[in-house]
């Protein structure tokens, strides 16, 4: 299942949201490594709305709160995301 954090962040730059995603990638490696699987796929910026988008593949919801906590990152609403690549590829 893949999940969205969404994260209203005002006046975050693209090398703090860097660090914030380390430490996600960190934080959900250290999950997996207790038996919790949990992947950090990347982060999307909107700069001009102040808001991040953080996307995560578990199966628990409640992971993906974990992580985004531990890495100190804003989340207000996380929501199941369904992905849709492109039909070329």
């Amino acid at each position: 299942m893949l999940y969205a954090a969404k994260c209203y962040w005002p006046g975050v730059d693209a090398s703090e949201l860097q660090h914030a995603a380390a430490a996600a990638g960190h934080e959900a490696a250290r999950l997996c490594e207790e038996g919790k699987p949990i992947r950090f796929l990347g982060s999307l910026l909107f700069p001009a709305d102040d808001l991040v988008l953080c996307i995560f593949e578990t199966p628990e919801r409640d992971l993906v709160t974990d992580t985004t906590a531990r890495a100190r990152i804003p989340c207000e609403r996380l929501m199941e995301t369904v992905w849709l690549g492109s039909p070329d590829g």
